[in-house]
């Protein structure tokens, strides 16, 4: 693989690697804090309940605590979950080669209100969101066709794209489970919500080693597509089962 083609792979990959690092940091932090809080209740002070699960958010887990016993409780939780796969996209005038990661990673804060002194809750709050998809392509002997025109793999280089959202994404939702409770014991939980992310912002680049305008146009103008077909996507469905324990 010639020299300026590695190190351009080697730039997304390091920027995966970056992003990955700095989750791991967050992600670690909160679980120190989360055991932490969890740890440092006295038997007298309020349950805490603490929970694993699954959603379309990934897998995570999550503390909450009685505010007001019996009627809302505060939840602190992380969810995560990564998957990568290879493909070509295709549409009417676009044919790219990829290697993609999805990885989903949201530290929620919520707050659960139970209006029935029952089982049955209402969920609101916000997530840290850092949802996003990361794609790369080198193909230097295939052809690329980028907004309606071809390329080579040669003079497009490295074609790099990215899908995230806005920082802070409010939550709202419904749920049925067990609140924390002063008594031990297991409890399970069944969430549906929707996470207000807003628009994906979709950002495309090639290296263009060639300097090739028409290229940079064409790509410019698949990245201002993507985004429009992109806009209308603004709420992320949330569904998820959940296993807690109350202490």
């Amino acid at each position: 693989m010639p020299q300026r083609y590695q190190k351009q792979r080697e730039d997304v990959n390091g920027e995966e690697f970056s992003m990955a690092k700095q989750w791991r940091g967050w992600g670690a932090g909160v679980v120190v804090a989360l055991v932490g809080a969890v740890m440092a209740v006295p038997a007298d002070a309020q349950p805490v309940n603490v929970s694993i699960g699954a959603s379309t958010l990934g897998l995570g887990v999550q503390v909450s605590t009685a505010l007001i016993p019996g009627t809302l409780d505060l939840a602190v939780g992380i969810n995560h979950l990564s998957e990568s796969r290879a493909g070509t996209y295709t549409s009417s005038n676009n044919s790219i080669p990829y290697h993609a990661t999805l990885r989903l990673q949201t530290i929620p804060v919520l707050l659960n209100y139970y209006p029935f002194a029952g089982v049955f809750r209402i969920t609101g709050g916000a997530m840290v969101n850092e949802n996003r998809v990361t794609a790369y392509s080198f193909d230097p002997t295939g052809t690329y066709v980028i907004n309606g025109t071809s390329y080579p793999g040669a003079e497009v280089g490295t074609f790099a794209g990215k899908m995230s959202y806005r920082r802070i994404a409010p939550y709202l939702g419904i749920g049925w489970g067990s609140k924390a409770a002063r008594h031990s014991g297991f409890s399970m939980g069944f969430d549906v919500g929707v996470l207000f992310t807003g628009s994906p912002n979709v950002q495309l680049s090639a290296s263009n080693p060639t300097g090739n305008p028409a290229l940079a146009s064409d790509v410019a103008a698949a990245q201002a597509s993507a985004n429009s077909r992109a806009s209308s996507y603004k709420l992320w469905p949330v569904i998820g089962l959940r296993l807690g324990y109350d202490f």
